[in-house]
This record gives structure tokens, C-alpha cells and sequence, in this order.
């Protein structure tokens, strides 16, 4: 259990530093590009984050009405 409970703390400290990383070239791209360049890859991003936030909150409503589904039909059993 100590080796699951190890793996699972080491998986979250390199997905914490690989996103610290990733942010970091993102900060230094969008720095390095002019003005209205950093502004339209910023909004395309955002509107990116956006899709995949509506995408996983479809998917979580989706699976909670699963959830109600098969919990409403094992109660009648």
C-alpha cells in the first residue's frame, strides 16, 4: 500500500512541475509576441479552455443523470 500511496504523490509531483513548465513557455511565448499577436493567441486559448470545460461539464451532468437512471431502476427491483 506504502509503493500505491509513493507512486500516486510522485504522479502528482511531476503532473504539478510538467504544468509549472508548460505555463512557464507558455508566459514566455505570449511575451515574446507583439501586442495584438499575444491578444488573439490568448482569446484562442481561452476559447479552447472554454470547449473543453463545457465538454467535461457535459460529461459530468451525463454521468449523474446515469447515476439517477440506474439508481431510480434498482430501487424498483
Amino acid at each position: 500500500m506504502r509503493f500505491v500511496n509513493a507512486a500516486i504523490v510522485i504522479l502528482a509531483a511531476l503532473a504539478t512541475l510538467g504544468g509549472y513548465f508548460q505555463e512557464k513557455k507558455r508566459l514566455a511565448t505570449i511575451l515574446a509576441l507583439p501586442a495584438a499577436a499575444a491578444r488573439d493567441l490568448y482569446e484562442k486559448a481561452q476559447a479552447r479552455r472554454d470547449r473543453v470545460m463545457i465538454a467535461v461539464t457535459a460529461v459530468l451532468v451525463a454521468g449523474a443523470v446515469a447515476a439517477l437512471v440506474v439508481f431510480k431502476l434498482g430501487m424498483r427491483r
